[in-house]
């Protein structure tokens, strides 16, 4: 169980109790021993709290919503006994599919592998001029809809011992749950039909459920059906849990696979929402391929045709015929000018949007990342662009003014954020990697078929820790190598600097006021409004220092003119006795400070190494420099 999990709020107990505690897991162990030997689930488990997810449409309609069943939490440690046990019992005796239904598989990324199959699919029929007809079906309210008796008929079905069906079978009689929102709750309602999402065994319950179609067109008559690849059998079904796509090479074999499935939904007693299902077509016509519309049925009402020139979408990917994801792309510069406007216009310190834009925005693209057919170019000129121009508002830097300080990490002055591309590039070597080790013969021969110019730039990484180490590291080159005066001061810091020093940097500019943060940013990458600078820009024709006539550098401006020489030295003067005062000695202590009205440092050092503090405690000397 997952430590983030929540507790059901009727007795509000948390899995994290359960991981601290062995004195609590031992007395579950013995309430899960004699449930299943008396093969009843308790009475107190069988009361549960449901949760309205909002999907999309109306929010007056309830079949807009997803309810989420939170469930005590020893019933979902038992649920997930029960599921761990009866999966591998499912796969050791081959009794269920695991290439066409891949959703809730563990160690199996499904949905990256039926997008690239997908993928490799329109690509193959829209290059070698072949024919392709791709149906997506969507069933109404699936998990909802799926009756307690037919659970029982399907673990008869996969042999599932008759102590486990009992436990079941237990289980789906006389469940309550209450409906809960922020303003009120139902009185409880009897489950009398379907699965509960959130519970730990449902997903594979709906799976063993449609595993019985799956079989069923599993035969080589229904195969034969398939879209041909060169990667051994043909495709002709894509599942994943509820969403479902059927492929085939004709209209005709395509409507037979649909025949099949209505059959299957009249015994099963599912509902497929016609309205909701979509066709796509590809077929040669004279010396080219072009895009149809195919003309399918299910239940004889004709499914909704994808129109010449638009996309449409499976488990979260748009395809269409050019495969060009301009609707993704659109769909991604939405989003992102969206929240970079929102954050934007939010009063928040610029260290708080930053960190807005690291932990909130990235993690909303990488699902998209993930399985969109982007290129990292691409993403570098649409996505980067306007984040970089969010950041340096923020951060009041000038267009000319490099951002890679800003990319390196805290204890390197940096403030640890990367650009999109990187995201991207992270995500996409986690879906090659996952397409390398699938333990799916032909998903493997596609990431073999797939490791050309586009994708090999992915492949050279092992892990995305990888991909974050190589962009840090070209961004320190190009500071030391490359942009020598914004780059200045990281060089000197990472040679004179304390690793003391670097750790504290990143909490005391934390601290610090909006514009003095500001400041600390623009001083480092050497973007602040000197003379030098000023020239550069073009708003002074003069780059030299108004008092001693030398080149107004930052270094001039900080340290170097001779002029400010009496004010420098009165700040540290100031600095060193407001120290001193504070570290007043006690009886055991001698203070040594190279300032009028104290003890010389150089009674101790010699004129030689003259420090500006010195403290002695009995045989211990502390020096401040």
């Amino acid at each position: 169980m997952k430590a983030c999990a929540s507790p059901c709020p009727l007795d509000q107990l948390s899995i994290i109790c359960f991981k601290r505690c062995p004195f609590l897991r031992t007395y579950l162990t013995e309430v899960i021993r004699s449930v299943w030997s008396s093969k009843s689930v308790p009475a107190e488990w069988k009361k549960a709290c449901s949760v309205l997810i909002h999907k999309k449409g109306n929010t007056n309609d309830p079949s807009n919503f997803r309810p989420i069943t939170l469930e005590s939490i020893p019933l979902k440690v038992f649920t997930s006994c029960l599921r761990n046990a009866m999966f591998s019992f499912l796969t050791a005796n081959n009794f269920i599919e695991q290439k066409i239904q891949k959703g809730f598989t563990p160690n199996l990324s499904g949905t990256l592998e039926h997008t690239a199959q997908m993928t490799n699919i329109i690509n193959q029929a829209r290059i070698k001029q072949r024919s392709v007809v791709i149906t997506l079906l969507d069933l109404k309210n699936a998990f909802g809809e799926v009756h307690h008796k037919l659970i029982q008929s399907v673990l008869d079905y996969h042999h599932i011992p008759e102590q486990i069906n009992e436990i079941i079978k237990s289980l789906y009689t006389d469940f309550n749950t209450t409906i809960i929102t922020a303003e009120f709750s139902t009185p409880f309602i009897t489950v009398g039909r379907g699965v509960l999402q959130g519970d730990c065994l449902s997903p594979l319950l709906f799976n063993m459920c449609f595993n019985t179609f799956i079989q069923h067109i599993k035969a080589d008559k229904y195969r034969q059906f398939g879209f041909m690849t060169k990667f051994l059998n043909p495709i002709h079904w894509f599942q994943f849990a509820d969403d479902a796509a059927v492929i085939s090479g004709q209209e005709s074999e395509n409507q037979h696979l649909l025949n099949r499935f209505s059959i299957w939904c009249q015994w099963s007693d599912m509902i497929t929402r016609v309205d909701k299902c979509s066709t796509f077509g590809i077929k040669k016509s004279l010396t080219k391929s072009i895009q149809y519309l195919p003309r399918l049925l299910i239940d004889n009402k004709l499914i909704p045709a994808t129109k010449i020139g638009e996309s449409f979408r499976y488990l979260g990917k748009y395809f269409d015929f050019n495969m060009s994801d301009k609707d993704h792309k659109q769909e991604l510069i939405t989003l992102l000018e969206d929240i970079m406007s929102e954050i934007d216009l939010k009063p928040l310190h610029p260290k708080n949007k930053i960190l807005l834009y690291s932990r909130y925005l990235l993690s909303k693209f990488s699902w998209h990342f993930t399985v969109a057919t982007l290129s990292k170019t691409w993403v570098s000129e649409h996505m980067d662009s306007v984040v970089n121009k969010f950041v340096r508002k923020w951060l009041e830097i000038p267009v000319s003014g490099t951002l890679s300080n800003v990319f390196l990490t805290s204890n390197k002055f940096g403030l640890n954020i990367y650009p999109p591309s990187v995201k991207f590039t992270q995500c996409q070597t986690v879906s090659r990697k996952a397409l390398k080790t699938s333990p799916n013969d032909c998903i493997r021969n596609l990431w073999k078929s797939t490791c050309d110019n586009t994708n090999i730039q992915y492949d050279v990484y092992t892990s995305t820790k990888e991909v974050l180490k190589s962009f840090k590291s070209a961004q320190e080159d190009k500071l030391q190598n490359h942009l020598l005066l914004q780059g200045s001061f990281f060089s000197n810091i990472t040679k004179f600097s304390l690793s003391t020093l670097n750790n504290l940097w990143s909490k005391s500019q934390s601290s610090l006021p909006k514009s003095i943060y500001n400041f600390t940013i623009r001083y480092i990458n050497n973007t602040l409004a000197t003379r030098k600078n000023l020239t550069k820009w073009g708003i002074m024709s003069n780059s030299d220092c108004s008092l001693c006539l030398n080149p107004e550098t930052l270094l001039h401006v900080v340290a170097g003119c001779q002029s400010y020489l009496p004010r420098f030295t009165w700040r540290h003067d100031s600095i060193l006795n407001f120290i001193a005062k504070i570290l007043q000695p006690d009886h055991n202590s001698t203070l040594f400070v190279d300032l009028p009205g104290y003890k010389s440092p150089s009674i101790i050092t010699g004129d030689t190494y003259r420090p500006d503090l010195l403290l002695s405690i009995s045989n211990d000397l502390f020096v401040h420099t």
